[in-house]
This record gives structure tokens, sequence and C-alpha cells, in this order.
């Protein structure tokens, strides 16, 4: 019989993700069995127990949504662990499975890395790594599946873009991949015009390349470019969007191609210039009709003085009722301009509000993203180590074969020998 080597006061790992999954143990021992059990109870949240492989398959039919982990001897009666894994893996390709081997049952090994198992650890186990390793399968699991929401939400969010924004897609070089609806619909080009030629078809010669420049050495750092662009159409019209660029990594963190979001603001910038332009009017037609009261009135003043008269006085006294009046129509003109700046500025308030909740969304896709393609090389490193002991064990294999074959040769010998004696002699008695 295998023992258990444990080290109650030596098992201090983070069990943050073990306390909140449910595994099922299998081992035929009763002794290991329920030491292990014991151990178990306290680092997960719930443990399901089988002593062969058809009653832990029952158990596993029973809780199926609920067991996110199996551990499992090999050798066991009824039903081994080669068995019980092969009939899970007929429903269930998904549940990682680590398995505890003895060194006797390297000739097994092949098979069970077919079934693709997780990991496994020979026998005598030790809780202390049997639990580390538990809690690695389960944190790249989890990465696993926080991989697939990754693209599964980044997916429904370019298709919610795709329907609002401008969308685009380029290679390394800028050469664009991909167009969608609205981006030709405002450029004025097909995407058979876009599509592989360079994403400056639409630069602007207003725009200065240091924004370009600037927004290549950012996109190449693998961090988001966002601003506000000015744009020409096929037809030499301008269009202004603010732009929203970032690259998306492959699975070994490379930069495997470039996403442009756009938000259109053109309306609102023409309206901007538009408002300028009359705020400018309004304010040297200000200056403009006060200087030419302030004249009048001077020269009035003048006037009044070398004439010293009643009438003129009087002249005067309207003069400066009118100036009043002027005065005041000035004012609730630039109250008025004022009032529209206002306007505008919340209107332009609110598309910013809107596009820094798109903005806020897409970095925050692009950093899991990034976490998440760190993870999957963990895994793949994994796989690596498991390939690498796969290997290792195939090598062992052929030297055990290799040591029975000369043994197997020295008996025959010695056998041969033995007869021989026999037939000379008489019979060996013991």
């Amino acid at each position: 019989m295998d023992s258990l080597k444990q080290n109650n006061t030596n098992i201090t790992l983070d069990n943050s993700i073990l306390n909140q999954s449910q595994i099922l143990y299998v081992e035929d021992d009763e002794l290991i069995r329920n030491e292990t059990f014991s151990i178990l109870e306290r680092f997960f949240k719930k443990v399901f127990i089988g002593k062969d492989g058809k009653e832990a398959l029952d158990i596993y039919h029973e809780n199926k949504s609920d067991i996110e982990l199996i551990l499992t001897d090999i050798n066991m009666p009824i039903m081994d662990g080669i068995e019980f894994i092969t009939e899970v893996r007929k429903e269930d390709d998904e549940t990682p499975v680590l398995v505890v081997t003895a060194f006797n049952d390297v000739s097994l090994l092949i098979k069970v890395i077919k079934l693709n198992v997780s990991d496994y650890i020979v026998k005598p186990m030790q809780m202390n790594a049997t639990l580390k390793i538990l809690n690695k399968i389960l944190i790249n699991k989890h990465n696993q599946k926080m991989v697939l929401k990754q693209k599964n939400e980044l997916q429904i969010y370019k298709d919610i873009l795709d329907k609002e924004n401008l969308v685009s897609e380029t290679d390394l070089n800028g050469i664009i991949t991909y167009a969608n609806d609205i981006f030709c619909e405002v450029s004025g080009y097909t995407k058979e015009e876009l599509i592989g030629v360079n994403h400056n078809i639409v630069r602007h010669p207003d725009v200065s390349p240091k924004i370009y420049e600037n927004m290549w050495n950012t996109i190449q750092n693998k961090q988001v470019w966002k601003g506000k662009i000015k744009n020409k159409a096929k037809d030499g019209s301008a269009y202004y969007v603010k732009s929203t660029v970032f690259p998306i990594l492959d699975e070994d963190g490379n930069i495997e191609k470039y996403v442009a979001s756009r938000f259109l603001i053109t309306e609102d910038e023409e309206e901007r210039h538009k408002l300028k332009k009359y705020i400018m009017h309004q304010k040297s037609q200000q200056v403009k009709h006060e200087k030419q009261l302030q004249d009048e009135f001077d020269d009035a003043l003048h006037y009044a003085k070398m004439q010293k008269d009643q009438q003129v006085a009087k002249f005067i006294h309207e003069l400066n009722e009118q100036i009043k009046i002027l005065r005041t129509k000035n004012a609730d003109e630039k109250g008025r301009v004022l009032g529209l700046e206002k306007n505008l500025k919340n209107a332009l308030d609110k598309n910013d509000d809107l596009q820094k909740g798109y903005q806020t969304r897409i970095e925050k896709l692009h950093s899991t993203a990034i976490t998440a393609a760190e993870e999957y090389q963990k895994i793949k490193k994994r796989d690596g180590i498991i390939t690498e002991k796969l290997q290792k064990s195939q090598e062992a294999i052929k030297t055990l074969q290799g040591y029975i074959d000369e043994y197997r040769k020295k008996i025959s010998d010695l056998e041969d020998v033995i007869a021989a004696y026999e037939k000379e002699h008489g019979k060996i008695t013991i």
C-alpha cells in the first residue's frame, strides 16, 4: 500500500480559488482516502468521494454541473482510473483531471495523457505539492474561461461599434484589411477601393504628420491612442472624427493587427467654426458701433459747447439715451452669444462623454485581452512541461523495456543451463 505523505503545518498556499471549487476524489485505499479527504475538505467548497471508478462515474453523472475538478487513482477494482476517465471524456472534454499513479504505472502513462489529463503525480502523494498543482489547474481553467469570455465580449462590442461607429482594421504596415459600412458611407469609398490600400488614403493634408507619428509610437507600444482627427473623403470634402486606435494581440502577446473606432463629429466641428465666426463678427460689430457712437457723442458735445444752445443740449440728451439703448442691445446680443457658446459646449461635452464611454470600454477590453494572453502563455508553458514529461516517460519505458528484455534473456539462458544440468545429473531438488 502506498502511504500518504503530508505536512499539515506546511500547507499555506493561497486557497481563494480552491474554496470556491468542488472536487471529485477517487481512491480505493480506505486509509489514504480518509486521510486525503480530511485535508481536501479544509480547502475545497465541497469534496465528492468515490472508492472505485464505477462509483465515481455514478457520482459524476449525478453532480456533473457542480464538479469542477477530478483527482483519481489509476489502479482500482471494478472500474480502474483509465476506464473511468474514458467514460467521463465521452461526455465532457473540459473538466480538468489530475491522476495519481505509482512507478509501475508508467506503461499506462501514454493512455492517460491521450485522455487529455491536466497533470499527473507519482505515489506516495505529497499533499502540499498536490494542493499546489490542483490550485494551478483551477487557475488555468479560470484563465481559459476568461480568454473565451473576452473574445466573446470583444466580438459583441465590435458588432455594436460596427452599427454606430466608423470601424476599420489594418495590418502592421497600415494596410486596410477591414472597413465597415459606415466608414465606407462617410469616406465615400467602397470596400473594394479601401481593402488592400494604405489607411492614409483618407488622411487630410491639414493634419500635422507629428500627430500620426505619435499615434504609431503609441499603438506599436501596445497602448491605446485617442484623439480628434480631420479626414478627407473621396470627393475632397473634410470630415471630423474622434478616434480610438488600439492593437489586437495574439496568444503570444505579439501585435496581430490594429483596430480603429471613430465617432463622427463633423456637424459639431462645423457648428463650432460657424459660431466662432459669428462671435468674432459680433464682437467686431460691437467695437465698431461703440466707436461710432463715441465719435458722434464727442462731436455733438463739441458743437454744444460752441453754440451754447438749448436745442443742442436736448439733442445731446437724446443722443445719450440712444447710446444707452444701443449698449443694452449689444449687451443682449452678447448674452445670446454666451448662451450659444454654453449650448454648444454642453453638446460637445455630451458627445465627449459618449466617446469616453466607448474608449473606456475598449481600453478595459484591451487590458483584459493582454492579461488573458499572458495567462494563455502560462497554459502553453504547462502543456510544454507535460509534453516533456511524456517524452521522459517514453524514454523511461524504453529503458525499462531494455532491462526487461535483458533479464528475460538471462532467465532463458539460466533455464537452458538448468535443463542441461538436469539432463546430465538428474532433476534438481530443493
